[in-house]
């Protein structure tokens, strides 16, 4: 019966993780959007034209990118290298 208990656990635990994951990037995700977004209007305000504006602003987007692959390198496995 305690084993069954710890699988449980360790299942409820696991299902928590994974949500809290799921809505961290999700929250990233969307609170990213609303940045560019403000951004590119705040340099268009400053006289900036709409394209220029929005290449500045997908560097947000990049870095958010690159802190999710960051974030995700320990869970994947390194891939294996092909010698030529």
């Amino acid at each position: 019966m305690t084993r069954l208990l710890e699988a449980l656990s360790i299942t409820y635990s696991l299902l928590r993780l994974g949500g809290s994951m799921i809505q961290a990037w999700l929250s990233l995700g969307w609170k990213v959007r609303k940045a560019r977004k403000a951004f590119e209007t705040e340099l268009m305000r400053e006289g900036i034209s709409k394209e220029d504006a929005r290449r500045l602003s997908s560097h947000i987007s990049e870095l958010k990118d690159q802190l999710l692959e960051t974030a995700k390198s320990p869970i994947r496995r390194p891939r294996k290298r092909k010698d030529h």
